[in-house]
């Protein structure tokens, strides 16, 4: 008798000690999937937030930021529709709501530049709103006019397949009047040039257009063009020196097309690679991941620093881009100075 008491104390004792392992296992996975901190790293002081504060947001327009008045806004849908129709904000607000975090990088943005970032947008599918209203044989783009003049398009099959989003809010909170308050459209994959803000009306048209940046013959930018496969180092920032035998922590962020597969280095102008290691990521497309190359310089003097990063596509950072008017994603560069501790 004696001898099962002590087997079914041990057999409890047991699934106890299970029980409190699988808290352990869940514990550790709930920190791993923390969006800020998604591989429970704790060494990221020298890194951006993941997700980039509204605050710090970077922005660009044409002519000013136009202050809009929520209760009077209406966006106006007409062209090629069966009912065309008006939404007011609060409207739009009660539609079935998405979310999607997503880096855009500006045009514009030269090599190691600051004109990017990431941010959770919420908001509605365009392409289900106006489905709902029924579009018509033969409509084929979708224009969006901005209270600033600005103008562009998505085609209806942009719409569905990359789930364009006309987003209300951004970090949880509305759209601020800086960044296209009360409506922007987030359209995954592409330049900020073509995620237009202060939006107050969408056409169905049943042909092409052109944006506002090419009316003319002239050469501007070529907006058709997806966000190309790029980096950024973080640091060590531009003339920064350290003591030989010093250990060089070295991190930066990649991004463009749909996911990074993988990020090196070379501080020997391409001759050699060293591979980084991921520090952070969502592990979902159109989003950075941050990495990170810890090296021991072994020589004093300047050495140059670049990046490159390969999509999981196979496309590969080039080290020039010399065609500046589809987005900048030569390798990103810092030289840093190794003195003698001696």
């Amino acid at each position: 008798m004696g001898m099962k008491l002590r087997e079914r104390f041990n057999l409890i004792i047991n699934c106890l000690v299970f029980l409190m392992m699988a808290l352990a296992i869940n514990n550790c996975e709930s920190k791993y999937l923390d969006p800020q901190n998604p591989d429970g790293s704790d060494n990221l002081g020298d890194y951006p937030p993941f997700i980039t504060p509204t605050i710090e947001y970077f922005d660009v327009s044409i002519a000013g930021k136009p202050a809009i008045d929520g209760d009077s806004f209406q966006l106006k849908i007409s062209g090629a529709v069966n009912n065309p129709a008006e939404f007011s904000l609060e409207e739009l607000r009660s539609l079935e709501m998405v979310e999607k975090t997503v880096t855009i990088e500006c045009i514009g943005n030269p090599a190691n530049g600051d004109l990017l970032g990431t941010a959770t947008w919420k908001g509605f599918s365009v392409y289900d709103l106006l489905e709902n209203l029924g579009i018509k044989d033969g409509a084929t783009f979708v224009k969006y006019t901005c209270a600033d003049g600005y103008f562009t398009f998505n085609t209806l099959e942009e719409l569905k397949n990359r789930e364009v989003t006309g987003a209300l809010f951004m970090n949880d909170e509305p759209i601020p009047t800086k960044y296209g308050f009360p409506l922007r459209i987030i359209f995954p994959g592409y330049y900020g040039v073509r995620q237009p803000g202060w939006v107050v009306k969408i056409e169905l048209l049943g042909s092409g257009i052109r944006d506002y940046w090419n009316q003319s013959q002239m050469e501007i930018w070529n907006t058709d063009s997806s966000m190309a496969i790029d980096s950024k180092i973080f640091f060590p920032e531009n003339n920064d020196t350290l003591t030989l035998g010093d250990n060089l922590r070295i991190g930066g962020a990649a991004y463009g097309g749909k996911r990074i597969s993988s990020v090196e280095i070379t501080v020997n102008d391409g001759e050699t690679w060293i591979p980084a290691i991921k520090k952070q990521s969502l592990e979902q497309d159109y989003v950075w991941i941050f990495w990170e190359v810890n090296f021991v310089p072994q020589s004093v003097g300047a050495i140059t620093i670049r990046a490159r990063a390969t999509a999981q596509d196979g496309r590969v950072q080039p080290r020039a881009d010399s065609k500046y008017l589809d987005g900048i994603n030569s390798w990103p560069w810092v030289t840093i100075y190794v003195k003698d501790g001696s």
